[in-house]
């Protein structure tokens, strides 16, 4: 699928996260978008990981109250590092061309507020394609005459909610790394399923190297299944168990440092060299 390829009107929602910036960038290469919409979700302007990449680039930057946080400054370091490796310049910065409408919401996780629900119903959507926003109210969810899809950056029958690589790191249960593309409800990663996949993963891999994975991963399945669905031969997979919901507010810094703990003792080898049943998970494909 080239860029502007097929009729169906694409419209992107995504937050301003160097990995969902990524996915609007590959999406408006390759499928006919239209439009994106980009909703903030820090009260910094700023996204975290592009504040990151500055520090990168010019260590004398990094203060002491960004070392502070979530990551002890090495890990944290490392996180921005794979991450801009990973993603590069297309998760730096939105490069939509002319005639592509570019919405960047004001507040905090206003994306369902009124004018933004106008102004994505003004693009007349066929179909809309989520990675990292908000939970989307029905307002939006009924726009779109062929659904909204949404990118979960893992399998939902195990891992709901966000951080769910960390999540499945963190637990010891490498197994369940992977990418979901549903049909989004009112509900949280528990619409009807298109396609999941699992990346290949390496001895070397930790939570971040394997989110880089199951990003590109889940961008390919997304791909996919706009166009089964602009071709009519969608299929729809009902998720009849629900993963364990995790949340935002549930990442601490302790579980972070407990997760490269994790990795560091080797969680990742031990599942490689551990029982093939554990590699053996089944999922929409």
């Amino acid at each position: 699928m080239t860029n502007k390829a097929g009729k169906q009107r694409v419209v992107v929602l995504v937050s301003n996260d160097i990995s969902d910036v990524y996915f609007a960038n590959q999406l408006l290469k390759r499928a006919n978008v239209v439009g994106v919409v980009v909703e903030s979700q820090n009260r910094a302007c700023e996204p975290l990981f592009s504040k990151g990449i500055r520090y990168l680039k010019n260590p004398k930057l990094i203060s002491g109250r960004v070392k502070e946080g979530l990551y002890g400054k090495r890990d944290r370091e490392l996180a921005y590092r794979i991450n801009y490796e990973g993603f590069g310049e297309d998760g730096v910065r939105l490069s939509a061309g002319a005639g592509i409408k570019v919405v960047r919401t004001e507040g905090v996780r206003a994306i369902n507020a009124p004018e933004y629900v106008d102004e994505i119903r003004a693009l007349k959507p066929d179909v809309i394609a989520v990675c990292g926003t908000s939970i989307l109210k029905k307002a939006i969810i009924a726009i779109p005459p062929k659904g909204v899809v949404n990118l979960h950056g893992g399998l939902a029958q195990w891992y709901r909610g966000v951080w769910t690589t960390l999540w499945a790191v963190y637990n010891r249960e490498p197994e369940y790394v992977g990418a979901t593309v549903h049909y989004v409800s009112e509900g949280v990663d528990d619409g009807d399923i298109i396609y999941q996949g699992r990346p290949a993963i390496s001895e070397d891999d930790n939570q971040e190297t394997l989110y880089v994975k199951v990003v590109k991963l889940g961008i390919e399945l997304m791909l996919k299944a706009l166009g089964d669905i602009e071709d009519g031969t969608v299929k729809r997979h009902p998720l009849t168990r629900k993963g364990r919901l995790y949340l935002g507010r549930q990442v601490t810094p302790a579980v972070v440092r407990k997760t490269w703990k994790t990795v560091r003792e080797g969680a990742i080898r031990d599942y490689l060299k551990g029982p093939a049943s554990k590699k053996k998970i089944e999922i929409y494909e």
